[in-house]
């Protein structure tokens, strides 16, 4: 009796020294924080890359339009070689020069003067400035409303993406602490087995005992090794997010590194949700491309203006003097009027679109409220269920404590022992399940509060 108190001693205190040395040891990563690790790896995240470029293409769009108010230069030119039956002011001009000289027996005048026309070239540098016109403006109004989606649309991205890495986080480390419960229950219920086998040996117990302790720790062995596929696939869908290799490991942070703080109030949480969701801002410029593509379609009912000023020369020759260069200053106006009520159903068809937009604004706004009170009544739920899951393990300890006391004294059966450390191993694994199941709720409630990220991507 009392070898089989100090053995059931001893395996308690390996027990005891597993999970210490499972909560104690940490590779050298454990000076950071979960924050640190999710903003790496959204750094590297090629998705964010794409949101990205996508950004910078819509920014480049915004810099096109705004292109279009600043004035244009061009150099035109032309070389035509002209023959056939053309205009030639020359065989006009030079018979009547003829008749002159003539008549005053002079020279004065050229007789062979090539006045074909078109002439053989021309080149010209047109400056021409915008002066008035509407759909410049509209179409810059469309550009920057679009850039902002995008931008929404990227923010987006990097929250929901924010949020999968610590959700994927959370379940790996859940995963790893299961198997560290489960390894420290082994040696109890190798201990039983053995008891078992040497009470049988000794004609103290039915082989039925042997059977039943054999059966428990295959059943706890077969437990383990899930929890140990569960953390092997938890980690691999870690590294996929992160951009990193897939078995690489990971850091193992402890609970005040994982960037969870406290319960914010549901008010608090509403007015932040309302302010920065990402939902609400593409909202806001789907709307107001819809209002610029209406002033876009109106834009074609007033005239346009632009000034333009072309300086050059022309000739049969390339000659660049004083009297071979021209200078040409013009206004242009241009005004569509008819074709076809084609621009004033383009206009309603933008107006529907900019009213059903504002029409959903309010829906959208209802349905951010209905998630936050969703996500934040869950994470309340959760919490609260954290301190019975604590009461209930140190009643299993305690009952533990009070039946292997028995046991050793022979006062109680095997069975009775094996059911309670299975009772202790179910209370401590559902502690531990309650515990991240909190934490995962307040990371859902972080996305959808938008209080996570912290600083703007």
């Amino acid at each position: 009796m009392r070898n089989r108190s100090m053995v059931l001693a001893a395996s308690a205190r390996a027990a005891a020294l597993a999970l210490l040395v499972a909560a104690v040891a940490r590779p050298a990563a454990a000076q950071a924080t979960l924050d640190a690790f999710v903003a790496d790896a959204l750094h590297a995240s090629r998705s964010q890359r794409q949101e990205a470029l996508a950004t910078s293409r819509a920014e480049s769009q915004v810099t096109e339009a705004r292109g279009r108010f600043l004035p244009s230069a061009t150099v035109n030119a032309r070389y035509s070689n002209v023959s056939g039956n053309v205009v030639d002011i020359g065989s006009l001009i030079n018979p009547a020069f003829g008749a002159l000289n003539q008549l005053m027996h002079a020279n004065n005048f050229p007789t062979n003067l090539d006045l074909r026309l078109p002439l053989k070239q021309e080149t010209t540098v047109r400056i021409a400035q915008p002066v008035f016109q509407p759909a410049i403006v509209a179409a810059y109004q469309i550009s920057t409303n679009l850039r902002d989606a995008q931008r929404a649309q990227r923010d987006a991205t990097t929250r929901q993406l924010a949020q999968d890495l610590r959700v994927a986080y959370l379940a790996s480390r859940k995963a790893r602490q299961a198997v560290a419960i489960y390894a420290a229950s082994m040696p109890l219920a190798d201990e039983a087995v053995r008891l078992a086998d040497r009470l049988m040996q000794s004609g103290k117990a039915t082989p039925d005992a042997l059977y039943r302790a054999r059966a428990a720790r295959s059943e706890l062995a077969q437990k383990r090794s899930d929890a140990e596929r569960q953390l092997a696939a938890a980690t691999e869908y870690v590294n996929l997010l992160a951009e990193r290799p897939l078995e690489a490991p990971l850091p193992d942070f402890d609970d005040a590194a994982l960037g969870i703080d406290s319960l914010p109030a549901l008010d608090a949480a509403i007015a932040h949700a309302r302010d920065a969701r990402e939902e609400r801002r593409q909202l806001a410029s789907a709307t107001g491309a819809a209002r610029a593509q209406r002033k876009l379609a109106l834009a074609s009912f007033l005239p346009a203006v632009s000034v333009a000023l072309d300086y050059g020369i022309q000739g049969n020759n390339y000659r660049f003097a004083r009297d071979a260069d021209f200078t040409t200053t013009s206004v242009v106006l241009s005004w569509n009027l008819f074709n076809g009520a084609q621009d004033a159903a383009r206009a309603r068809q933008a107006g529907f679109d900019a009213e059903r937009l504002e029409t959903q604004g309010a829906l959208v706004d209802r349905q951010i409220e209905l998630q936050v009170r969703t996500a934040h009544a869950a994470a309340v739920v959760a919490r609260e269920a954290i301190a019975t899951a604590d009461d209930r393990v140190a009643a299993a300890r305690r009952a533990w404590e009070l039946v292997r006391r028995r046991y050793e004294e022979g006062m109680v059966p095997q069975v009775d022992l094996l059911d309670v450390r299975a009772q202790l191993t179910n209370a401590e694994l559902n502690r531990l399940i309650t515990r991240y199941d909190y934490f995962t709720r307040r990371v859902e409630l972080d996305r959808a509060a938008a209080l996570y990220p912290r600083t703007a991507q």
